[in-house]
């Protein structure tokens, strides 16, 4: 007999692990596939950005990530030189200085930091938080193939130690990379710039402590006629990743070759290295055409491929997951009709396409991006207000009325569709804390137009009383703001718009109860 469950994930990185604990959060208990049995054998992304980290928080997992975090945590600089030991820290154009004033500013708008945590490090974070709250976490399993229909979609899963079997799901999250079987599967077309360059990564193993030490590095640009590329720093004591772009026949080069080439990067000679593990990889845009197909969505990588200089395509995926996740358990729980899972397209194809094309700027390999990054007429947009303040289209919100949130600085004013602004409302509560699970209503101090509104639509209600932040999202005393579990403002009270009647629109079905 086919075993059924609500939601099959195929793929255990950063986007799968993060869509099943959220889907725990919302009571729903996933089952999650992955083909390989142990850990990636390369670093792969390393910098979360705090709306990960705001997501991090609501999984009750912001100390552990902390921690592990806690070793990359000065390693903030950006060199440039021949070699790792002659590279000296950037002389800072009038960009970089901005920039960095703009980053000096990100703690008051989010409660969560921006942290440097390989996804070596934090997989197994997620992974194993995942399996402690009930999710079925399946190693060295392969979704070999899938049907679907109106009822459900049916997997053949493969062990690698074991027969093969069917497993039936009322949906299906592909969370399974760039070059995704599932997407491939369904035939969706995607569309970008393409190839941009080819690069490789070679992950080693040296002691450099004393080296970083004197001067902890984020980056490090290397250009060099033995080779050119980046050092990004992994652990900050003996594990190191050289990305590069100078080897087309790398295939024919062994272990001593690639020592000899670092010992010369690294300008240390007699230096002791150990290669862990050497992989090619593609810098290229590529974003399917549609994040839903049936009883399917696309997360992260499979949905949308982007180059690595923005550190934009990890923390793309986790907001995917974000999005998705209450989606998928307000339909399954009844709450929320069908429809409301076509916003999960509407909502991140415009975002994610946006963010992978900004990525994309730079169509060199590594060290072409960072070389472009830190030149002084490099030119960014405002930090905070591409960071926090996103506004999506059309979606599963109620529109006010007002105009888009300024794109040049960060203002959103608590429009529906973006993200809710963060206020400390004691030691340890944010405002974004208040999100989820399910819909939540935050009101003023005056909140008796509502409690009894609220528990008629089973709706939690939380009063704010911090002036600022009621200033800040243009709510009187007696008004109120339909947060959704993703940190989106789903509604505000100024938009005329009863709450009843916003509540149905934004979940496409009537929620109150019979």
């Amino acid at each position: 007999m086919t075993v059924r469950v609500p939601v099959l994930i195929s793929g255990g990185g950063i986007a799968g692990l993060t869509a099943a604990l959220l889907l725990r959060r919302e009571g729903v208990y996933p089952v999650l596939v992955e083909k390989h049995a142990g850990v990636s054998p390369q670093p792969k992304a390393r910098r979360f950005n705090p709306r990960s980290t705001e997501v991090f928080r609501l999984l009750g997992l912001a100390s552990e990530v902390a921690e592990a975090s806690a070793p990359l945590a000065s390693f903030t600089e950006v060199l440039a030189g021949p070699t790792l030991a002659a590279a000296q820290v950037r002389e800072l154009s009038g960009t970089m200085r901005e920039r960095r004033l703009q980053q000096a500013r990100i703690p008051e708008l989010s409660p969560g930091p921006n942290v440097l945590c390989p996804q070596v490090v934090l997989e197994p974070i997620l992974r194993r938080a995942a399996e402690e709250r009930g999710v079925s976490v399946r190693l060295g399993t392969e979704l070999v193939s899938f049907t679907q229909d109106d009822d459900g979609v049916t997997a053949l899963l493969k062990p690698a130690n074991g027969e093969p079997y069917e497993l039936t799901a009322d949906y299906l999250i592909a969370a399974d990379g760039a070059r995704s079987p599932i997407r491939t599967a369904l035939g969706i077309p995607r569309s970008g710039h393409g190839h941009l360059a080819d690069n490789l990564d070679l992950y080693f193993r040296a002691d450099l402590t004393d080296l970083a030490r004197e001067k902890p590095f984020n980056l490090c640009e290397i250009d060099n006629p033995v080779a050119s590329g980046a050092f990004l720093s992994v652990n900050g004591t003996d594990r190191w990743l050289f990305s590069t772009a100078d080897f087309p026949e790398a295939h024919t080069l062994g272990d001593g070759d690639w020592h000899d080439l670092l010992r010369i990067v690294t300008g240390i000679p007699d230096l002791d290295v150990e290669l862990l593990s050497r992989s090619p990889w593609e810098s290229a845009m590529r974003v399917a055409d549609r994040f839903r197909d049936g009883r399917v969505f696309l997360v992260g990588d499979a949905a949308h491929m982007m180059p690595p200089m923005a550190a934009a395509g990890a923390n793309t995926a986790i907001a995917d997951a974000a999005n998705l996740a209450w989606k998928l358990a307000a339909v399954l729980a009844g709450q929320a009709a069908p429809a409301l899972l076509d916003t999960y397209h509407a909502e991140r194809h415009p975002a994610g396409y946006a963010i992978a094309e900004a990525s994309s700027t730079v169509r060199g390999h590594v060290g072409d991006m960072l070389a472009a990054f830190t030149k002084p007429d490099s030119r960014h947009d405002d930090l905070p207000a591409t960071m926090f303040g996103t506004q999506y289209p059309e979606g599963a919100f109620v529109p006010d009325g007002r105009g888009p949130a300024p794109v040049d600085h960060y203002a959103p004013a608590g429009r529906p569709g973006t993200r809710v602004p963060h206020a400390w409302l004691d030691a340890k509560t944010s405002t974004v804390d208040l999100a989820g699970p399910g819909l939540t209503l935050l009101t003023g101090p005056d909140n008796g137009r509502w409690t009894t509104e609220a528990d008629r639509l089973g709706l939690r209600l939380v009063t704010v009383s911090h002036q600022h932040w009621l200033a800040e999202v243009c709510l009187p005393a007696d008004g109120a703001l339909l947060l959704r579990p993703d940190v989106v403002v789903a509604w505000h009270s100024a938009c005329g718009t009863p709450l009843a009647e916003a509540v149905t629109r934004v979940l496409g079905t009537a929620a109150i109860p019979a």
